[in-house]
């Protein structure tokens, strides 16, 4: 069923019916990592050490060692990852169902927000105001 659900969102892609939008960033010593209370144990700072750069220690190729915590940049928690989701079938990243990472979105664009106030945060009220003018978020 998995091989279905890529086959249309490929047949999808191609027509242009749906687009993908990267929220990614960068990774990098300068990433925030989230700041947990002192009695846990803090997230790591994003590192990369050069293992070769085109030299003596391989000539052909450039490659690194990064280390980072998993709550660094975008990422996604599987349900296991909280203790309210360790039981849960299905609940780890390799064993949960290719479908349940394709849905129906929407956009709220406060880009001008944003530019306005680099502090700029968006509301719970904001977003049912959103609704309210454009109909609920589909399900």
């Amino acid at each position: 069923m998995s091989s279905a659900v890529l086959s249309q969102l490929i047949q999808e892609l191609a027509s242009g019916d749906i687009q993908v939008v990267d929220l990614s960033g960068p990774l990098g010593p300068e990433t925030p990592v989230i700041e947990l209370p002192p009695q846990f144990a803090p997230s790591p700072a994003v590192t990369i050490k050069t293992l070769s750069r085109y030299d003596q220690n391989g000539p052909a190729w450039y490659w690194n060692i990064i280390s980072l915590g998993e709550h660094t940049g975008t990422h996604f928690d599987a349900p296991s990852h909280w203790v309210t989701g360790r039981d849960l079938p299905q609940g780890t990243t390799d064993t949960i169902p290719v479908q349940r990472f394709i849905g129906p979105a929407c956009v709220l664009d406060k880009s001008k927000e944003v530019a306005d106030c680099e502090d700029f945060l968006l509301t719970r009220e904001m977003v049912l105001a959103w609704e309210d003018e454009h109909g609920q978020i589909p399900a």
